[in-house]
């Protein structure tokens, strides 16, 4: 599922034009193609989750069954964050993944330290 999931994101970003690829734009771009590739896969896509009574900074996409269970999480940003991995602790979901894309390699290796045994890395970018 890892591989797919990472193919799937970077044929969209190959498509988007050099001159629109800011960090932004990249961050967006991955969000569009994972709500797309969610509902490939016949599930809810829902963006900008937060647990239930929480106050956790929201995931920015989570896949919902038809009962409303979260089979996948997502976490998208240049580099692995704090809050991010926080908001993930506190979420039931079948798989956890947190793509990366930031350009400077160094820093995203830097930023594994947050990452947890149950989260998948998934890094998209070139560098």
């Amino acid at each position: 599922m890892k591989e797919e999931i990472k193919k799937y994101i970077q044929k969209i970003l190959q498509d988007l034009p050099a001159g629109f690829r800011s960090e932004r734009a990249i961050g967006e771009t991955i969000k569009c193609a994972l709500f797309a590739w969610i509902r490939e896969q016949g599930l809810i896509p829902v963006p900008s989750y937060r647990p239930p009574r929480r106050q956790e900074e929201p995931l920015p996409l989570v896949a919902l069954d038809q009962e409303g269970n979260v089979i996948y999480a997502f976490a998208i940003a240049p580099v692995i964050t704090l809050g991010a991995m926080k908001t993930f602790k506190i979420v039931e979901a079948k798989e956890k993944y947190f793509i990366t894309y930031s350009q400077m390699r160094k820093k995203v290796e830097e930023s594994k330290f947050f990452l947890t045994p149950d989260v998948v890395h998934l890094h998209v970018g070139e560098g």
